[in-house]
């Protein structure tokens, strides 16, 4: 993370003070924010721009959670469909050139018997897929995401900050393991770490109210806190909705699907070990 000093306080500190007072995760709140800001700016006014448009083809896209916030700002039909008729014609054209004369190559490989080799030709273009850099729009919040993060722990001494984050609901976990990972040295974490770990005490509590409630016998009613509790908890642990993207097509579950389907021995989660349907 680049470094901030402490009488920096530039338009990110403000912006880290407001996100406090809202709920959930403020540095998620603010890579919503900002990639809404990036994603209207792409709409309306980059929409014809030649670099933006060569970054697209590049990234054959945006990601998929990018993609899926189009349609939710206003007015964005036209232009978003501007820019994905140029990216699909670019992705139609890489897979047909991928293809195009292959047919007599795989005939030839084929009579050579060497069928693996004219695999591992064809899966060029999901190299080249795979190889793809990263959507322009994360490229972006991944800057910004150190930014707030370093600004946190810059400041945590700062009455101003220190007060919003005593108030806030505090860091998921995806943003305080960022947090550890890049200010291991920095004297703040500690002081961060504590609050962020109170407040998820306080949250375990509020759910394990929330399901004693749940007793035929219990008839004291839900508090707000308890109402809430189960979203929030969401929110700690795995992020703001869509932010952190899902581990599908990771190479870590490409790995798993692998054991699995060998009959690898696999933990459950719960601490005992089951086979997969293939196991013997």
């Amino acid at each position: 993370m680049a470094r901030v000093g402490m009488t920096d306080k530039h338009i990110g500190f403000f912006d880290l003070l407001e996100a406090c007072g809202e709920t959930g995760c403020p540095i998620c709140r603010l890579l919503e924010r900002d990639a809404r800001s990036d994603l209207d700016a792409l709409i309306y006014e980059r929409v014809n721009d030649l670099e933006t448009r060569r970054a697209l083809r590049a990234s054959w896209g945006l990601c998929n959670w990018h993609t899926w916030l189009l349609p939710e700002i206003s007015s964005s039909a036209s232009g978003a469909a501007i820019v994905y008729a140029d990216v699909l014609r670019v992705c139609i054209d890489r897979v047909r050139r991928r293809d195009r004369g292959r047919s007599r190559i795989a005939a030839f490989l084929g009579r050579l018997g060497v069928g693996r080799a004219w695999a591992r030709y064809r899966s060029g273009v999901v190299a080249l897929y795979d190889a793809r850099p990263t959507c322009p729009v994360c490229a972006r919040c991944s800057g910004a995401e150190g930014g707030y993060l370093d600004i946190l722990l810059s400041f945590m001494a700062d009455p101003q900050l220190a007060a919003a984050y005593e108030q806030s609901n505090g860091l998921c976990l995806p943003h305080l393991l960022r947090a550890i990972d890049g200010g291991a040295e920095r004297e703040a974490l500690g002081e961060l770490c504590r609050q962020t770990l109170a407040k998820w005490e306080t949250l375990r509590q509020d759910l394990e109210g929330f399901v004693a409630k749940y007793d035929y016998r219990n008839r004291e009613a839900f508090t707000e806190a308890e109402r809430t509790s189960y979203t929030r908890a969401f929110e700690a642990v795995a992020g703001r909705a869509r932010l952190f993207g899902n581990d599908l097509h990771t190479a870590r579950a490409v790995r798993a699907r692998y054991h699995h389907d060998r009959g690898a021995v696999l933990p459950d989660g719960g601490g005992e070990q089951q086979r997969g349907p293939t196991a013997r």
